[in-house]
């Protein structure tokens, strides 16, 4: 027996050396095997960002490309054109290049004082073609039609009555009345004679005799104001004097120049404080009835 277990002693050693050597190589290869697929996925991870870095170049130099362009095609062009950019027609997660349409140029505007027969006007717009109107039967005649924030037709009279009448005794005044009043209907009728100065100093007094009439007709939450029938009594008693009505002295053929852009020298002021007289009053009234 003791010649069987003394061998077998003695070849423990080696059995334990031969499992640690085997145990080792295992070991040895897991590792190499562990470090490999470190390695592999490090190589997977920057083989992506790689990717993802040339396709990002990539739009970023198409878009530069396109921006290079469209500096070139500005530079070269007489006018810049306006860009319209649209969203992309596909839905997309990552950088897309905006598709830049040319927008239809717009027609330059025409300056302020610039008129349709291509003359520059040398007064203020509102003196000149279209500011003066006429009735049916073809005579000159303002009109003024405004709402009154809702007022009745009584409310509106009473306020209008009061000014009208207040009118006629302006300072100046030279034979002016309200010659007419319908309370059932709610019409007032002015007759109007004052004067209109031009121009007046210490030494000199320019001025006509301006008669008008003077017709508001009311109904609920509206007023409708028309002055008309204007007569002017110029210099009476004077080699230059004359009376005449306004087809004859406020007309665009009498009051304004052949190119239509200014005031005739004689008429034109008959014209320009006609229109500043009526535009005082329609103002002052509309003011009134709307508070």
């Amino acid at each position: 027996m003791k010649k069987i277990i003394i061998p077998i002693f003695m070849l423990l050693p080696l059995m334990t050396a031969q499992a640690q050597t085997v145990l080792t190589e295992e070991q040895q290869q897991l590792e190499q095997a562990q470090k490999q697929l470190e390695a592999a996925k490090k190589a997977l991870e920057v083989a992506k960002i790689k990717a993802q870095a040339a396709k990002l170049k990539a739009q970023a130099d198409s878009i530069n490309a396109a921006s290079v362009k469209a500096e070139a095609k500005k530079a070269h062009a007489t006018e810049p054109e306006p860009v319209v950019v649209k969203e992309p027609t596909t839905s997309t997660t990552g950088w897309a290049i905006p598709v830049a349409v040319a927008a239809k140029p717009k027609e330059a505007a025409k300056p302020a004082n610039k008129l349709a027969n291509g003359t520059t006007a040398k007064v203020d717009m509102k003196y000149l073609a279209g500011a003066i109107t006429y009735n049916d039967e073809n005579k000159i005649e303002f009109t003024l039609d405004t709402d009154a924030n809702g007022k009745t037709a009584k409310q509106i009279y009473d306020i209008v009555l009061k000014y009208m009448s207040e009118l006629t005794q302006n300072d100046q005044n030279i034979a002016s009345r309200v010659a007419l009043v319908n309370d059932a209907e709610h019409v007032i009728a002015n007759t109007m004679d004052e004067w209109l100065v031009f121009s007046q100093s210490f030494i000199s007094l320019d001025r006509t005799e301006f008669k008008y009439q003077l017709i508001a007709r009311i109904s609920d939450n509206h007023l409708n104001l028309s002055l008309g029938r204007i007569i002017y009594n110029y210099e009476e008693g004077r080699s230059t004097g004359f009376k005449e009505p306004a087809e004859e002295v406020i007309s665009d053929k009498i009051a304004l120049n052949k190119k239509q852009n200014d005031l005739a020298k004689i008429f034109g002021k008959f014209r320009k404080c006609t229109i500043d007289r009526k535009d005082q009053i329609f103002a002052e009234l509309a003011a009134l009835v709307k508070q």
